[in-house]
């Protein structure tokens, strides 16, 4: 806003001449001057300017709407739709003189943009992902704002795999999943991943569904890939685990003590790298289970029963899912007289008792056969042992 006295210098002006008084009457936004009030009109034609000399003091002022122009939404009804369906783009505004529609396909840009708020509507007619631009400016120069939207149009027949779906999503080692599928306007599908002749299968459409024994532990991804008649493709996964066959512990027939790896070794599986720890009692007639978890490890490692001074005797070592379970695959058993180990793996490794991942083993030791509580070795309590550890 600027105020003068004396003299009005404006570079635009209505002027309406009234042929009834033949006097000039000058208007400035909607607000005569008063002729008496005008001393003088001196019209520049070299800068296109026109100076008012007046008696009084004028205000000319231009209509502010607002600084900060902003856009305060800016939205599609979707963000995917088919070819030929219509989709809304609906704003809102704050401070905005103007907007301008940009970019987009199908009308979009250059269309009449109401202010502070409005829609529009568009027939898709362009297939692809397009970018929908808005532009608003307010009334100071250099003061605008833009958000933009993103639709994506497909075919009218484009593919869609409206269900993929593993049942259990979660089975034990031997055990069946069933894979389902519904497909739309799906021209072939291809079976990738997975396992158990999963890629091997033969899919129809539009649905179908296949059973899959599973006979490993592990995590296994299933996808199915869909092309559609215009080339478009459709891919869909699903996530099945499969864990150790979880066995009965009915067998064990001793008493013992569980207790936790890292509560015994003071570190958590594999570790330690190398530890002894000595003179631990163990039941006379039970067995002592160390409790550990493989979780994703990949490693190997060796755990030794030395001999104790104070309670010689045969002693017996084991792995299994099951605490005090002695009756196991040769690799994961051991019987100690005064050296050697019991090694375990969960790399593979050759020689070792094989461990899954993700899965709760206990390391048993005993000084009874495993089986018959009455023939212990340790002939006094309390009964003790000495155990090490070395992982490799």
């Amino acid at each position: 806003m600027r105020k003068l006295n004396g003299l009005i210098v404006i570079t635009a002006l209505v002027m309406v001449c009234s042929a009834a008084s033949a006097q000039m009457r000058i208007v400035i936004d909607g607000n005569q001057i008063p002729t008496e009030h005008i001393s003088s009109i001196v019209i520049l034609p070299n800068t296109n300017e026109i100076n008012v000399a007046t008696t009084v003091a004028y205000t000319v002022a231009p209509e502010v709407v607002g600084n900060n122009v902003a856009i305060t939404s800016f939205t599609s009804s979707s963000a995917s739709v088919l070819l030929g369906q219509t989709v809304s783009f609906n704003w809102n505004t704050s401070n905005a003189v103007s907007c301008t529609a940009t970019n987009g396909v199908d009308g979009w840009a250059g269309s009449s943009i109401s202010i502070p708020s409005g829609s529009k509507s568009i027939t898709t007619a362009t297939l692809g992902s397009h970018t929908f631009t808005l532009t608003c400016s307010g009334a100071v120069s250099g003061d605008t704002a833009t958000r933009s939207v993103v639709v994506n149009t497909t075919p009218a027949d484009a593919v869609s795999i409206s269900s993929f779906v593993a049942s259990p999503a979660s089975i034990t080692v031997g055990g069946t999943t069933n894979l389902s599928w519904t497909t739309v306007n799906a021209s072939s599908c291809t079976p990738t991943g997975g396992t158990a002749g999963w890629t091997s299968q033969q899919i129809s459409l539009p649905t179908g569904s296949a059973n899959l024994t599973i006979d490993n532990t592990g995590t296994y991804t299933f996808s199915l890939v869909c092309q559609g008649p215009s080339g478009d493709q459709k891919t869909a996964t699903e996530v099945v685990t499969v864990t150790p066959e979880q066995q009965s512990c009915d067998q064990v027939t001793l008493a013992g003590n569980i207790v936790n790896w890292s509560s015994f070794w003071f570190t958590d599986f594999p570790g330690p790298v190398y530890e002894n720890v000595t003179n631990w009692i163990i039941p006379q007639k039970g067995y002592l289970a160390l409790e550990f978890d493989t979780g994703n490890i990949n490693d190997d490692g060796k755990i030794s029963a030395l001999e104790n001074s104070t309670t010689p005797g045969i002693r017996t070592g084991s792995i299994s899912t099951c605490p005090g379970d002695f009756d196991v695959p040769a690799d994961c058993y051991y019987q100690w007289g005064l050296g050697g180990g019991l090694r375990w793996a969960t790399n593979g490794k050759s020689g070792a008792c094989p461990l899954d991942a993700n899965t709760t083993y206990y390391f048993n030791i005993t000084f009874t056969d495993g089986v018959d509580l009455n023939s212990s070795t340790c002939g006094s309590t309390p009964c003790r042992i000495n155990l090490q550890h070395t992982n490799f």
